[in-house]
């Protein structure tokens, strides 16, 4: 039952809140750290609706769980081999068309730019959306690359 009320909220938060659209008016990211899904989890009051560098070992699961706009959810491994190294991840059609998601993902990290969303359920985790590979950052507008 749990994991059927959190896909409706996932579903609910792209339909709803336009999370996966354009990256058009994205803000930078908070800074040039990689965080971890710990730090997110401790943090995710002061990083909802931001962007943050995540660098992603290893996804689990097949990624057949579609959301309304084509994006793919995952439960991701970050890096840090800390106690809690797995979050929720969400890859949108656009960087799964452009290779965002390597084969070999599971031979060699990745990093990637996401944004921090908060369910209205304080206990829920938050979802990170994937919105690029790369930034740029000029006269403090970001834009973002796959």
């Amino acid at each position: 039952m749990k994991r059927i009320y959190l896909g409706a909220l996932v579903s609910f938060a792209f339909c709803q809140f336009g999370l996966a659209a354009g990256n058009d008016s994205l803000p930078p990211p908070v800074s040039d750290k990689i965080y971890t899904f710990q730090q997110i989890e401790q943090q995710k009051l002061d990083l909802n609706d931001k962007i943050v560098r995540i660098e992603i070992g290893s996804l689990l699961g097949d990624g057949k769980s579609h959301l309304p706009n084509g994006a793919l959810r995952y439960i991701a491994e970050d890096t840090s081999k800390s106690a809690m190294p797995f979050g929720q991840v969400a890859f949108p059609p656009k960087g799964l068309r452009n290779g965002a998601l390597p084969d070999d993902l599971k031979k060699s990290p990745a990093a990637f730019y996401f944004r921090v969303h908060l369910f209205p359920d304080p206990n829920a985790a938050a979802v990170c959306i994937a919105v690029g590979r790369q930034v740029s950052v000029a006269n403090g507008k970001a834009i973002y690359s796959w």
